[in-house]
């Protein structure tokens, strides 16, 4: 029997799709072959798919995924890292994509599932997603790059959602929490591919959430993980992620995987041992970890756009008030004297806090941006410098992280300028504060805080000198990492002030404008 020769890579003919070695019994027991003759060398000849790639790689050679070589990359503008990714998850049925947020995990798990369909290993599939990104995220990125391919988004009543399922389409898109609502249907579907994107949302095996979504992968031939953060508060946090896509590769218990990961210090406190993080690599295995500064093709700073659903209170207060405007607008009572008033109040609303006449603060509902924040810091490495415009919202933004036991610091004008030096000398230079929670005017001029490389506008500040200024604090020289800049925006007030500002335009008139708009 011959074993492998001295130099075991392959010899690769994308335009055949085929690949070709020394002659090896073992493969030629198990798989059809050709001999060929290739500059006088006498070679077998295998066809470049999934299983064939899989067997020669078992016995020993180094063959690169079909994907890698065969799909056509040259009109994609694919970076190398998503290349990379694509063929981990093609030649993986259990895989997990750690690379950080902004890194382009959305496409390249798209370029794997359109490679799988065009050569019929898949049919179906199944991506479970944050509420955000449904629509946002990945209907953007199919109708973009991918619009050959048919996407369902399940989202809305029970009614819509069974509507869609009962469509033709080859990718279905669902929230998380929507699992539930229609789990007997989604079961009898029988995907080909589950996706879970921020996988670290099933970090808790003792939810309704992560068992309804286990009835469903524990038989689906491809399981996909993805998430940047996979253990945002403890090593132990990996455990049900694990146990959700290969679970013989973690201990049947939670009990035994916390002891190998933790320390117990006291009755209701454990630590991390300092071999957790060689303990969650080994089990989180396969997969593929890319970082910002990885991705060769991406600019110094990158800027994103989060669409986060509003509340049905919000959507309420916000439709009477802009009903209320544009009859005073009809009557010219909207003028640039009071504009800048109506302005804040609109987009209090949109924030999720409103202050009232007499000072008291009244929550419209917040929750669905708070979320969508907090998967933004689960996802990213590092530091992260939080903006809200308004002080209340700034404050209610700290309170909530603090809830959740993130390590965060608040920096308002009402700060004493010695607890704020103090608070940035601590950002700078300690591992706490992890998250700084400031009202921009406050830290608009002066300050270099490259020690954060994610940036977050909870809500936007209606003056381009600030905004300039604020986005500076991490842009600036001494920064070694590339940034990402990320706007929450879930109205037209908010979508219009972005976009003035990344035009370098006043927002001055912003408003008036979209009534001359609409008139």
């Amino acid at each position: 029997m011959a074993g492998k020769p001295p130099n075991n890579k392959a010899l690769i003919n994308p335009k055949k799709g085929e690949f070709y070695l020394p002659a090896d019994e073992r493969l030629r027991a198990v798989a059809q072959h050709r001999v060929v003759t290739i500059k006088g060398e006498t070679l077998d000849a295998y066809p470049h798919v999934t299983d064939m790639t899989r067997l020669a790689r078992n016995i020993g050679y180094v063959v690169p995924a079909p994907v890698f070589v065969r799909y056509p990359w040259a009109d994609t503008n694919a970076f190398h890292t998503q290349k990379i990714t694509a063929a981990l998850l093609t030649m993986n049925r259990r895989a997990f994509v750690l690379n950080e947020m902004g890194t382009g995990k959305t496409r390249a798990a798209l370029y794997a599932i359109d490679w799988m369909l065009s050569q019929n290993e898949i049919s179906k599939v199944l991506v479970v997603a944050p509420l955000s990104t449904l629509e946002q995220v990945w209907g953007l990125e199919v109708l973009q790059y991918f619009n050959h391919l048919s996407t369902g988004t399940v989202h809305g009543t029970k009614k819509k959602r069974l509507s869609v399922l009962g469509e033709h389409h080859h990718l279905y898109v669902i929230n998380h929490h929507g699992i539930g609502t229609v789990l007997p249907e989604l079961k009898k579907m029988r995907f080909d591919v589950v996706l879970i994107d921020e996988l670290a949302a099933f970090r808790n095996r003792r939810t309704d959430l992560w068992r309804n979504l286990d009835e469903i992968t524990r038989k689906t031939p491809y399981v996909w993980g993805m998430t940047g953060s996979p253990t945002p508060h403890a090593p132990t946090d990996a455990w049900a992620q694990v146990k959700l896509l290969a679970p013989d590769r973690v201990p049947k218990y939670f009990k035994p995987f916390q002891r190998q990961t933790m320390q117990q210090v006291s009755q209701f406190r454990w630590i991390p041992k300092a071999e957790a993080n060689d303990v969650v690599h080994k089990v989180m295995q396969p997969a593929v970890r890319f970082k910002r500064d990885d991705c060769l093709e991406l600019p110094p700073v990158s800027f994103a756009y989060h669409k986060v659903q509003q509340s049905k209170e919000q959507e309420r207060v916000y439709k009477e008030l802009i009903r209320k405007l544009t009859m005073a607008f009809a009557e010219g009572e909207v003028t640039a004297m009071n504009e800048g008033v109506l302005f804040s109040k609109l987009l209090q609303i949109a924030s999720g806090w409103v202050y009232t006449k007499d000072k008291n603060i009244v929550d419209l509902g917040s929750k669905n941006r708070l979320d969508d924040l907090t998967d933004i810091i689960d996802q990213s490495d590092g530091k992260i410098i939080v903006f809200a415009d308004f002080i209340h919202t700034a404050q209610k933004i700290l309170g909530h992280l603090l809830q959740k036991k993130y390590s965060a610091e608040l920096v308002t004008g009402r700060v004493p300028a010695r607890v704020r030096n103090d608070i940035f000398g601590r950002f700078k230079s300690m591992d706490s504060p992890r998250i700084l929670v400031a009202h921009p005017k406050c830290m608009a001029h002066g300050l270099t805080l490259t020690e954060a490389s994610t940036m977050v506008w909870f809500t936007p500040t209606t003056s381009l000198e600030t905004y300039e200024q604020a986005c500076a604090r991490i842009t600036r020289p001494g920064q070694t990492r590339k940034q990402l800049i990320i706007h929450l925006t879930g109205t037209a007030v908010e979508s219009k002030v972005y976009r003035r500002l990344r035009e370098k335009a006043s927002v001055q008139g912003a408003l008036l404008d979209m009534f001359t708009e609409t008139a």
